[in-house]
């Protein structure tokens, strides 16, 4: 069985995308076939041996719309700058419709209002009435041109015998339309048929449906903003190393065992292995942690993921699709495209919509007819049934929520699978929290101090003095501490600083006092002796906490525990979720 996706233009409502399930669901060898309205996208899964591309294509064509398959899924900028200028078309078609809609409104309506609206003679409806009726057919044509593809649409899909939405608004703005022209040159041999115009309908219907199509593609083009968030953490270029030198390229151009410089503060571009060189790495991008990982040659880095304080050579593992960050771009992009439960049941109803909708339209228009009514009721009759019908709400919810749902999931940090998976949730008895991002804030902070030989003022300022000129966000965190509490009649001035990537800092302060500060590797290192604060960082490991030593001159006066702070709505929030039945569990490090 081979899985496809395609992309399919000319849907305009569930009764489209109903449409096509139903052709190519109808072909041997085809087991599943999912249409999503608001993608505008097809997946299918046949048998290879039995259907083909050309004949699914075919198909889809037959049936009254264009198909083209999706070879590469990271198309999302180039179908967002489709959107973009689609949007912006239909903006100015908009515009243009509502600017011709309000003149007509008011020429054709203004003499019925309580109060009577003033008009030139010569379009007045009791002194001109030809120059009332041609004034409005004037103003409605434009309208109906800028609105020309629910016509070319709905006739065509109508011809097809797939009639949808389109071919409601198009069998009844023309009928009101072309019955208006007739009555028109009648007005010639009798003015009483000018009050039988009906150019507003058909205009104001079509301006109408315009609106609700061009909200429709706006909400579409927000449901992205999560996906482009994630496309744009990994970076357009990279330092590519060629003959011992590092040359600017484009990732699309980087290569599986390609080698490239990460510098300081740069985004990894694409996944792969640390070859020369020593950082820390903020992968909170993907795994919500704060604190930063540690990477050595021989580590695996995630592209996407920011370096900090160290240079590096990493050699390219996997490019386009393979790495991790377009996985998870693929995953929500898998998830807005698919359909949830109810969705199946609702574009099922709207397959039978439509036609239903017509068939009562005519049955209606004749049986006032034999009553004896005139034509002008009878097809006011007629088109009051079709365009009553006409908003699509009842397909386009569903995945108008999903896409809805999934993006802004995405945007906060979610990512949830499956529309099923998004309907089932309010199910849910049993909800496990990460820690890190989820229950507490993201950000490292200074929790505790302590030290036996000096106060925890004095040990923060002395930690903050040395971390100052360090970027890493442990060091950030302790130089925020220092600030709250610095006394500006103490300074403490640092000279002959050195940074030790992954293990911490030192520093000689304007008195000769040497200090450092860092983690046990460094005291270590240093040759520091920490056995008489062991059980000081046993505590603190089990609350979570990262140890930070605070040596001068070579004696450790104290230690700095830093974690990350549960946020002030966690509790909150847990406490609410318990209160609605649900248990709660958390788990991380």
């Amino acid at each position: 069985m081979k899985k496809e996706t395609y992309t399919i233009e000319g849907m305009s409502c569930a009764a489209c995308s109903s449409a096509i399930e139903r052709v190519t669901r109808k072909l041997e060898g085809v087991s599943v076939s999912n249409v999503n309205l608001m993608t505008g996208k097809m997946e299918i899964e046949y048998d290879e041996t039995i259907v083909s591309e050309a004949l699914i294509r075919n198909k889809i064509e037959k049936a009254g719309f264009k198909a083209r398959l999706d070879v590469d899924t990271a198309s999302v900028e180039e179908e967002e700058e489709k959107l973009k200028r689609d949007l912006k078309q239909h903006k100015r078609n908009l515009v243009i419709a509502i600017c011709f809609c309000l003149p007509l409104l008011y020429i054709s309506m203004g003499h019925m209002m309580p109060i009577q609206l003033p008009l030139p003679v010569f379009i007045d409806m009791h002194s001109n009435p030809m120059g009332f009726a041609v004034t409005q057919l004037i103003l409605s044509i434009p309208i109906l041109y800028v609105g020309r593809g629910f016509y070319t649409r709905g006739f065509h899909a109508l011809w097809k015998l797939n009639p949808n939405m389109d071919s409601l608004v198009a069998i009844g703005t023309a009928s009101a339309f072309l019955y208006s022209i007739v009555m028109t040159v009648l007005i010639t041999k009798d003015t009483l048929y000018v009050h039988h115009l009906y150019y507003e309908s058909a205009a104001v219907v079509v301006t109408l449906v315009m609106l609700g199509k061009y909200l429709e593609k706006r909400s579409k083009g927000r449901t992205t903003d999560a996906i482009r968030k994630l496309l744009a953490l990994t970076p357009e270029t990279a330092l590519l190393i060629q003959d011992g030198e590092a040359i600017e390229v484009g990732i699309e151009n980087l290569k599986v065992n390609d080698v490239v410089l990460v510098k300081p503060g740069a985004r990894i571009p694409l996944d792969g292995q640390v070859v020369e060189g020593t950082s820390s790495v903020d992968e909170s991008m993907l795994t919500g942690e704060s604190i930063p990982v540690e990477k050595e040659v021989g580590s695996k880095v995630i592209g996407g993921s920011i370096n900090y304080n160290g240079a590096m050579k990493v050699r390219i593992e996997h490019t386009g699709g393979d790495t991790v960050l377009s996985k998870i771009v693929k995953l929500t992009m898998d998830a807005q495209g698919k359909k949830a439960p109810i969705s199946k049941v609702a574009d099922k109803v709207a397959g039978y919509f439509v036609p239903v909708v017509i068939l009562i339209a005519i049955v209606a228009a004749i049986v006032w007819a034999i009553l004896g009514k005139d034509f002008a009721f009878v097809l006011n009759i007629f088109v009051s049934v079709l365009v009553i019908a006409c908003p699509c709400a009842l397909g386009l919810a569903t995945p108008t929520a999903i896409m809805v749902g999934t993006g802004l999931g995405a945007s906060h940090g979610i990512l949830i699978k499956s529309g099923e998976a998004l309907e089932v949730t309010h199910k849910a008895q049993v909800v496990v929290l990460d820690k890190t991002g989820t229950i507490t804030q993201g950000k490292p902070q200074v929790v505790d101090v302590i030290s036996d030989t000096m106060t925890r003022d004095k040990i923060l300022l002395l930690a903050g003095a040395v971390e100052a000129s360090s970027e890493h966000p442990l060091a950030q965190a302790v130089v925020t501490a220092s600030k709250e509490i610095r006394d500006s009649s103490i300074s403490f001035e640092v000279s002959e600083f050195i940074s030790t990537t992954g293990m911490g800092v030192e520093g000689k302060l304007a008195d000769g006092r040497i200090v450092v500060a860092g983690n046990l590797k460094l005291m270590q290192k240093k040759g520091i002796a920490t056995h008489h604060h062991e059980g000081i960082v046993t505590k603190m490991a089990r609350k979570g906490q990262t140890p930070i030593f605070v040596a001068v001159d070579q004696k450790v006066e104290g230690v700095i525990g830093i974690a990350d702070a549960i946020k002030e709505t966690s509790v909150q929030a847990v406490r609410k979720l318990k209160q609605e039945g649900v248990r709660v569990d958390a788990y991380g490090r």
